[in-house]
């Protein structure tokens, strides 16, 4: 049996000298592995449309057990990001997220695809700054991925008229000031820019969720409620945010 579909190589892993395993996020068919085989031979069909973060078109073979790429053509590569190891970390953690959130062969993933591939592009181009970029990531996938926080009211007194909130990675949202008081979990203040911020990447129209601003330091706060919250829905710290913030120190 034959599928044919679009998909950002997210994840390869050499099996022998010339072939290799690749992980794609596909359109139709959620996740899947493939083998792309003879692909470390420069001459090979497929060799540039299956590389890490590229965008192709695929005609996969589906066996009983296995998947095989017949044929590839790349749509677009994000080759460039390879060549900045900041960006690439960045662009590596983007994938680790969404292999840790989406399970395989999980269908309508096309909005999941729009995302990376959205974001991908703003960090080859450096239209958005990468901060603020990996931020609304990670607040828009975990959003998409069924862990959207209640970001509108009080968790506790269900009171969205109060003007001083904390964000609390345990309830999966905001706590007023008046009722965090019976919260020992971990919570973070929030200004009126970074609720806004986060409001904005979660809530708003797709082709819009990056057309925010913050201040340098916000963006800190922004991005240390969003690494709390990670943390919080994944159970785990990911190596490739550990290698992230590493790159970004040095």
């Amino acid at each position: 049996m034959q599928i044919r579909t679009d998909g950002l190589i997210i994840k390869e892993k050499l099996v022998s000298e010339d072939d290799k395993l690749v992980t794609i996020l596909t359109r139709n068919f959620g996740i899947i592995r493939a083998f792309a085989q003879s692909v470390k031979n420069l001459k090979n069909k497929n060799f540039s449309s299956t590389q890490l973060l590229c965008y192709s078109d695929f005609i996969i073979f589906k066996g009983r057990n296995k998947y095989i790429i017949n044929e590839s053509y790349s749509k677009h590569s994000f080759w460039s990001l390879r060549c900045n190891i900041e960006k690439l970390a960045l662009a590596q953690y983007f994938c680790d997220l969404i292999l840790n959130l989406i399970a395989e062969e999980q269908h309508h993933t096309e909005d999941i695809l729009r995302l990376i591939l959205n974001s991908l592009y703003y960090l080859s181009k450096e239209k958005i700054v990468p901060k603020l970029l990996k931020s609304t990531f990670e607040m828009r996938i975990l959003s998409m991925s069924g862990y959207m926080p209640n970001l509108i009211y009080c968790s506790n007194c269900k009171d969205s008229g109060k003007k001083n909130f904390y964000f609390v990675p345990e309830v999966h949202g905001i706590v007023c000031d008046k009722c965090i008081r019976n919260y020992r979990a971990v919570k973070i203040k929030l200004t009126e820019s970074v609720l806004y911020a986060l409001r904005y990447s979660v809530y708003s129209e797709f082709n819009k969720m990056f057309a925010f601003s913050l201040k340098l330091e916000r963006q800190d706060e922004l991005s240390a409620i969003t690494e709390s919250y990670i943390l919080k829905c994944l159970e785990k710290n990911l190596k490739t945010l550990d290698f992230y913030k590493q790159v970004v120190i040095n």
